[in-house]
């Protein structure tokens, strides 16, 4: 399975979620969860583990849209290379 594009926008999500600084603590912690929860997936390398974790980003994405938009562009291009992979 082709990880390398999902490897790279999930190491750019982590750049934006770093850039959040103290300030947003709570935000900064439903973001790392969805990283870590993209890592886990990812890990596993088992494409039947792809399709829930493209419902999970699809669900979790509206959570981010107006307070993160450069994060949640991330997780769109997520979901896409998702679709592009055949999910």
């Amino acid at each position: 399975m082709p990880t390398k594009r999902l490897q790279e926008l999930l190491s750019k999500l982590q750049e934006e979620v770093d850039q959040l600084g103290d300030s947003s603590q709570k935000e900064r912690e439903r973001l790392e969860s969805l990283i870590s929860e993209i890592q886990t997936t990812l890990d596993q390398d088992d494409a039947d583990q792809y399709a829930p974790l493209l419902n999970s980003l699809r669900n979790k994405l509206g959570e981010f849209e107006s307070d993160h938009p450069t994060a949640s562009g991330i997780v769109r291009r997520l979901m896409q290379a998702l679709g592009d992979m055949g999910i």
